[in-house]
């Protein structure tokens, strides 16, 4: 199954409006990250747990992964992700969730 692909959208001194993406596909979701860039997750529903892969691997062996468990009717902010650590080759963090969730995600940057 394919990654959702969400959008990374960019803040200043003057501000954003967090614009939340839906995630519905629990196979998993990415978003282009820069190291400067922080995932708002607003869950409304029951308890989330996102799961984040890091990319290098120790004497030829994965590390482990990061998660962060976002309980529910709660709003979390994570970040920021290191890219040496979290992005992929095409520089993608790459994510999944054990739910849907409608309510969404914003993933913000300021670089």
């Amino acid at each position: 199954m394919a990654l959702e692909t969400l959008t990374v959208q960019t803040a200043n001194r003057t501000g954003a409006e967090l614009a939340y993406q839906a995630v519905t596909n629990v196979g998993g979701f990415r978003f282009t990250n820069d190291g400067d860039t922080v995932i708002v997750i607003k869950n409304d529903a029951g308890d989330l747990v996102v799961t984040f892969a890091i990319q290098p691997t120790v004497d030829s062996e994965a590390v482990d992964v990061k998660t962060v468990t976002v309980t529910a009717s709660e709003t979390w902010v994570s970040g920021v992700w290191p890219i040496q650590w979290y992005n992929d080759t095409s520089d993608y963090v790459i994510c999944t969730v054990d739910a849907d969730l409608a309510d969404g995600i914003a993933l913000v940057t300021t670089g």
